[in-house]
């Protein structure tokens, strides 16, 4: 009786905070949960028939999906092992418990095509050196590189192998598998761990001289054996990421490092670190640009020895510095966290977004499927509560997609839902398609100039149903976006406006652009100017006059569309010097009527309605 009386506290005590949240929650952020396959921690059921191991796969991939997350981070790699057709390694044993034996289907082609159908991307997860995870593991099958690569391996004390980082044919072996997995499948990120040399375990102190060859026959031009078994590291993360992008240039490639890049890296935080004691230096591969995003296991509480606050800012520091992006990750089961302590840790890791913190990712699936620490009900109810689709990454080349067209949006008084449906632009091709719905108090001018909070579907649907609870009222808009998988974001659809009047949308508290009433007359102070607050613009002319005011150089656009915006009117894009402007829009062969003036600036935006008469 306790117990249910507990988890109503804790349903409640979310839903009260998704109050607070709901305008908070960013319309473009990574929410991942890693989908460990290693010793069948979260999938799959070892040894279950095909249809039984799709089926829990299907049931996970929903329950995430339900829990507004919307990237996984699939292992298809644990110890020099496969979870799909792979030329160089066996079918992994913890598919069927046996090394090499044939599951019956594609583990990964599956997941690709359950996740997609879902909007979910999927990252493929690779460990790179692991050769063994236990001792004594199972039966190796002839063809696994421990027998059939025997002088590539590196063996220690506690009986555990690894591929020696130091072997030139080890790297471009590891190259090679990830180039036949990034040819072969619809992956959306490769994904390394943080095994690299051996964890210091117990009395296992970490690599000692098992090297000590190896470094004779290739260290020369190195001043000790730490600089090079770095450079080992380093050198395979540049060449994956290089063989990634020369085929695929929309595949991310990130690394989710030990979270302490160094003892005393910040100051005040202390531990093992993996610079000196795996040797791996992520710093370097964000200043060398060898990965897209770091996703450094932040395990720890808010405050103590390892505050995870500080190590969050570090890194946010790092990957800004770099111009990329941060996704920290997080563990639900740790000891003596509370079932605020994740939630808490992802609204810090929001605060600091303008530093490139981006996003989260969540140790591990089944942990969100059992909903440990009530885990699952805190994303539904406030973490999450409305959808987000993953951030885009500027340094990426890629096509931007077609609007959608013909969004219609119907309530459904039964049910007290809007039902939501749009086309696809026939212009766009791609497989994975995935699109944005939003819904707003303000007339939209552009995807990512629309407030957060506005995000009411993150679906590869081109139908949805929203509860009207959900809705802004007493006017909202509504429109779509198709997002690439790239996750470019096209222009948004026609506006459709449900609830009565359409507002005066302008009138902010400090607009950046200053609107003013010419009335048909000329700017500079000729009669007929009126103050510049922010109000609805009317002229008899054929130009509407818009003064700026301007800190810096910077581009500005203003844009006319009808009050449905099925229609752009007319454009103006121009870069201006800091000072006062004034922008003369032609009224051109618009017919008398309403019309919605849209002005962007700064990575802001401002709306009027203008009235031709």
């Amino acid at each position: 009786m306790r117990k249910h009386l507990f988890l109503l506290i804790a349903v409640f005590y979310f839903s009260i905070l998704s109050t607070g949240f709901a305008q908070e929650l960013p319309n473009r952020e990574i929410r991942g949960v890693w989908i460990a396959t290693v010793a069948n921690l979260d999938w799959p059921i070892r040894g279950a028939a095909p249809e039984n191991q799709k089926a829990a796969l299907r049931d996970m991939l929903d329950k995430i999906k339900a829990a507004n997350l919307n990237a996984v981070f699939f292992q298809v790699r644990t110890e020099c092992d496969a979870f799909y057709k792979s030329s160089y390694e066996p079918w992994s044993r913890f598919l069927t418990g046996t090394q090499g034996k044939d599951p019956g289907f594609d583990p990964l082609a599956f997941a690709i095509e359950e996740a997609h159908a879902r909007g979910l991307e999927l990252h493929a997860w690779f460990n790179p050196f692991r050769v063994s995870t236990v001792p004594n593991p199972a039966v190796y099958y002839a063809q696994h590189v421990s027998k059939a690569r025997p002088q590539w391996l590196l063996t220690f004390p506690n009986g555990k192998k690894i591929l020696n980082p130091g072997l030139p044919e080890v790297r471009s072996y590891i190259t090679a598998i990830i180039k036949e997995v990034t040819q072969n499948y619809d992956i959306d990120g490769v994904h390394f761990d943080d095994y690299f040399y051996p964890y210091p375990e117990g009395t296992f102190l970490g690599i000692a001289q098992e090297d000590a060859q190896t470094y004779r026959d290739y260290g020369s031009g190195f001043a000790n054996i730490k600089d090079w078994r770095r450079y080992n590291v380093n050198e395979t993360m540049r060449m994956v990421n290089e063989q990634i992008k020369a085929l695929k240039p929309q595949v991310r490639f990130g690394i989710s490092p030990f979270g302490i890049w160094k003892n005393g890296e910040p100051a005040g935080v202390s531990g093992m670190d993996a610079y000196n004691s795996i040797y791996a230096d992520a710093v370097y591969w964000l200043d060398k640009h060898y990965v897209d995003y770091l996703t450094p296991q932040l395990y720890w509480a808010i405050g103590g020895r390892q505050d995870y606050r500080k190590l969050l800012y570090w890194w946010s520091d790092k990957a800004y510095a770099a111009s990329r992006h941060l996704y920290p990750g997080h563990i639900v089961n740790q000891t003596g966290f509370t079932i605020e302590e994740v939630p808490h840790q992802m609204e810090i890791t929001r605060s600091n977004r303008e530093r490139n913190a981006l996003g989260s990712v969540i140790f591990r699936a089944a942990n969100l499927t059992a909903n440990t620490n009530f885990i699952a009900t805190s994303f539904k109810s406030a973490t999450f509560r409305f959808p987000a689709a993953p951030p885009a990454m500027d340094w990426m080349a890629g096509t931007t997609p077609a609007a959608p067209s013909d969004l219609t949006v119907t309530l459904n008084e039964t049910s007290n839902v809007y039902e939501v449906r749009w086309n696809r632009n026939p212009a766009n091709t791609h497989a994975f398609k995935r699109y944005l719905l939003y819904t707003t108090n303000q007339m939209p001018a552009s995807g990512p100039l629309i407030p957060d909070g506005a995000v009411r579907a993150f679906t590869a649907s081109e139908t949805v149903t929203i509860p009207v609870t959900e809705v802004p009222t007493p006017t909202s808009f509504w429109a779509v976006t198709e997002v690439s998988p790239g996750n470019v974001e096209s222009e948004l659809s026609n506006v459709v406006v449900v609830g009565g009047a359409v507002p005066i949308l302008a009138q902010e508290e400090q607009p950046i652009l200053t609107v003013n009433q010419m009335l048909g007359q000329q700017p500079n102070g000729a009669p007929g100017t009126v103050s510049s607050t922010a109000m609805p613009v009317s002229s008899t002319s054929n130009n509407v006059y818009v003064a700026i005011s301007l800190p810096k150089k910077s581009a500005v656009k203003a844009e006319l569309y009808t009050m449905d915006r099925k229609k752009k009117a007319k454009v103006l894009k121009e870069k201006y010097k800091a000072g006062n402007h004034t922008l003369t829009i032609p009224r051109g062969n618009l017919a008398p009527g309403t019309y919605m003036l849209v002005l962007e600036y700064g990575g802001q935006r401002t709306v009027q309605k203008v009235v031709f008469n």
